[in-house]
């Protein structure tokens, strides 16, 4: 079922809503019910009451108590069947209105006169923030209704926070979010259920789905600076992860963790930790990721996706910090790298452990917010063929082909390419493929360092096979595979 409004004309569809004679628990025989009494709207679903009467015979109950676009009502619709009812029935008219309009567009409408939504009904209004007001005028609540932009799983369970690091709170629906949540509360005009509470100036709302990209905003991402009786949306989505999504979460974390998870642990250091090898020198982390069992990459993320949805203390040091009321632990940059940082403070965080490529797919923020990458390393990988591995006489030579100055491949100053740890790139075939790690951020006696550079691969047999040459380019990526295969000899 739809979320009932008003169509682009301002009407509302029939048979859509119907005045109820009595509360709900009094056998009601409608699906809004205004209280003169107590001054409370009730909205009776079809959790409530399955079918109405709107003279046809019984129909299922249009008003669903369902999530998102699945159900419930605006406060536009709510507003425009009073003003349906007062114009049919007398009775209303006897008494002050329930329903004030402030900005269709946004959503903002008030409850005038001391009159309330009943409180297990206000969840149920869609696209719509209020303000309640008293008998005076006084403002009792503040209502602001935030609505997710993106796409949330159906099972997914968004929550919001009303103060940074404050206690998460589930909204009311798994999947998409559309829903009022009380911003602000004062007893002081005479609502007693109102609390004491001004919380209009910070909100988050976070959607953390194990196996899912995470995602959180808060109210300064969607450009407000501070919430009133209005709805607003929120960029918030969720995605497929590209890596987290083959790992359970039990696995990950908890008391029936495997190996390697069961190494891992987030500690917040007492004096940050200094870590060198870097690209861009050393570097100052006060988080680190403990990984004693030699977890990869992708189980490190998994481990801090992990945490990151409970509501316990995942700190291993001597602080508390709660995984679900702080941010993520990482984020993607354009080249699809992890970029650590705290979730719960402006320190870095480090992860320990990391080899080979993985070393490659991660930019480490440090402490004084300064990025760090670890040199890079491309594995280039030559396959001689078949011929050339048949050749016990067969050998490879890698040289530059434009090298610095007058150093180029085809002259006599060619140079030979260097591995990265300054070993000359050349041998005999042996029966094998050929790789070796080429030192891209450093390299310079190919040119200047960290810059692509164009190879040029020889090989060549005495027998079996012939001869070959392939050019290629070495550019910052993690792996580079070359094919150079000569052919058969039949010149001998």
């Amino acid at each position: 079922m739809a979320t009932i409004d008003l169509d682009a004309s301002g009407n509302l569809a029939a048979n859509k809503l119907k005045e109820s004679t009595t509360a709900r628990g009094s056998t009601p025989n409608g699906n809004v019910y205004f209280d003169l009494a107590t001054g409370e709207i009730q909205l009776i679903t079809a959790d409530e009451l399955a079918t109405v009467d709107f003279g046809g015979g019984a129909v299922a109950n249009p008003l669903a108590n369902l999530g998102g676009a699945a159900g419930g009502i605006t406060a536009r619709a709510l507003y425009k069947f009073e003003r349906i009812r007062r114009a049919a029935n007398e009775t209303l008219r006897k008494y002050d209105k329930f329903l004030v309009g402030s900005y269709k567009f946004a959503g903002a409408y008030e409850m005038a006169n001391g009159r309330k939504i009943a409180s297990n009904d206000v969840k149920k209004l869609r696209g719509t923030g209020m303000v309640w007001r008293s008998a005076s005028g006084a403002v009792n609540r503040i209502y602001f209704g935030p609505r997710s932009l993106g796409f949330i799983e159906p099972a997914g369970q968004p929550f919001y926070q009303l103060s940074a690091g404050g206690a998460p709170v589930n909204f009311s629906y798994p999947g998409p979010i559309d829903e009022m949540i009380q911003v602000f509360g004062t007893t002081a005009n005479g609502d007693t259920g109102a609390g004491n509470f001004d919380s209009r100036t910070y909100l988050a709302v976070s959607e953390r789905t194990f196996g899912k990209n995470y995602d959180r905003k808060t109210l300064a991402d969607s450009g407000i600076t501070i919430m009133d009786g209005f709805s607003s949306g929120f960029a918030l989505g969720e995605s497929n992860h590209l890596t987290t999504g083959s790992y359970a979460l039990a696995d990950v974390f908890g008391g029936s963790a495997i190996a390697p998870f069961t190494g891992m642990t987030l500690e917040k250091l007492a004096v940050a930790q200094n870590e060198t090898g870097f690209t861009e020198g050393s570097g100052a982390f006060t988080w680190v990721l403990n990984n004693t069992g030699g977890g990869s990459l992708d189980q490190c993320v998994a481990y801090l996706d992990a945490v990151a949805q409970t509501d316990n203390d995942i700190d291993a040091g001597t602080g508390t910090t709660n995984g679900k009321r702080v941010s993520t632990w990482y984020s993607y940059d354009a080249q699809g790298r992890i970029v650590t940082r705290s979730g719960a403070d402006a320190n870095g965080l480090f992860i320990e452990g990391l080899t080979g490529a993985d070393k490659q797919r991660v930019v480490f923020t440090t402490d004084a917010a300064a990025t760090r990458t670890y040199p890079f390393y491309p594995l280039i990988t030559i396959d001689p063929g078949t011929n050339a591995k048949a050749d016990s006489a067969a050998w490879y030579h890698v040289y530059f082909k434009d090298g610095p100055g007058a150093n180029d491949f085809n002259t006599a100053n060619a140079i030979t390419v260097e591995d990265k740890n300054s070993a000359l790139v050349k041998g005999s075939v042996a029966g094998a493929n050929i790789s070796f790690e080429f030192a891209y951020d450093s390299d310079t006696v190919g040119g200047t360092a960290g810059t692509d550079k164009v190879m040029v691969v020889e090989v060549e047999g005495n027998g079996v096979a012939t001869a070959a040459k392939v050019e290629f380019t070495v550019t910052r990526t993690q792996s580079i595979n070359v094919a150079c295969q000569p052919g058969l000899e039949t010149n001998l």
